[in-house]
């Protein structure tokens, strides 16, 4: 699990060694990095308070969030693309989805804006998520506690703090917020929060091609879930070694396995996949069709960068 979400081997022994409740691990570090929040370790040292105390901030981001929804679809003059603005930021999905040449063309001219309009506002966004983080993350140890599971404290005493934060961070990133998922969509169609923070840090101290950054993220392109897919196109695009196309595509690949594959239900599938294999597919359906599938042609050049990478 530890690979699976980019940490690092000094991250992974220093989970490992004990840590006191009013010390910060690396790991938290890494995600506050990222994501800072205010009051971090008093937040979840007294959440029910927190809770109440984020209130007022955590109205605040939800009107400033829908604002934000408002703004973005003006751009999908087909009401093609599905906007959700959880915590953790933006995400994006379709309302439909369809196979073809046509199809995509549209679904990038819907997003592509949408992409520019978040890069442009991006401090804005930063200023607005951030008033949200302590009642969120408040609201996903409340979660926690209720279902049993121990308090950041005992979860250090118990040497659980890396699997706590998991679901902390996971919980409060995707389903807290507007149009948020339900918790039975995290694991399919969310972020996962370490996976993000602790790529980003690994693909910040590398000067890493496209094909080597999948390596360094340990996401397997013969072999990974969608949401690694999807974080590793995240982290991939923010680094500016992808373009803003081939990330969509990526963001969508979920979509992409549903139309190549029988049996695939999006709400429930956490399977890994072969997603050199699901495009190759999907290029082939394209093909059929009569379509060029250029598009996809650029995102299987990637995907097959990032294997050739991975068995050098």
């Amino acid at each position: 699990m530890l690979q699976q979400a980019a940490i690092s081997p000094e991250l992974a022994a220093e989970l490992a060694a004990d840590q006191t409740s009013n010390r910060l691990a690396p790991l938290e570090k890494t995600l506050l990095a990222r994501w800072p929040v205010a009051n971090y370790t008093s937040v979840l040292r007294d959440p029910l308070q927190a809770l109440e105390d984020g209130r007022a901030d955590y109205d605040i981001f939800l009107d400033g969030a829908q604002r934000v929804l408002d703004e973005l679809y003006q751009f999908d003059i087909s009401a093609l693309i599905e906007l959700r603005y959880p915590v953790g930021g933006v995400q994006f999905d379709s309302h439909r989805f369809e196979l073809s040449d046509l199809f995509l063309g549209q679904m990038w001219l819907a997003q592509a804006p949408m992409l520019e309009w978040l890069a442009t506002h991006a401090p804005r966004l930063e200023s607005l998520a951030a008033r949200a983080r302590p009642y969120a993350l408040a609201q996903s140890a409340l979660w926690l506690e209720r279902e049993g599971a121990k308090s950041r404290a005992g979860a250090i005493d118990s040497g659980q703090l890396y699997p706590y934060l998991q679901r902390l961070f996971s919980d409060a990133f995707n389903l807290v917020g507007i149009f948020a998922l339900k918790p039975s969509h995290r694991l399919s169609a969310g972020l996962d929060p370490l996976l993000l923070a602790g790529g980003a840090l690994r693909l910040d101290q590398a000067d890493a091609s496209v094909g080597q950054a999948f390596d360094l993220l340990e996401v397997d392109v013969r072999g990974a879930t969608f949401t690694q897919l999807r974080c590793a196109a995240e982290l991939l695009y923010e680094a500016q070694l992808i373009d803003a196309q081939q990330y969509v595509l990526l963001s969508h690949g979920q979509h992409f396995a549903e139309c190549v594959t029988d049996g695939v239900h999006k709400a429930a599938d956490v399977r890994v996949r072969d997603w050199i294999d699901v495009f190759e597919q999907v290029l082939a359906d394209l093909w059929m069709r009569g379509d060029l599938g250029a598009s996809i042609q650029a995102v299987l050049e990637l995907l097959k960068q990032a294997d050739s990478a991975a068995v050098a």
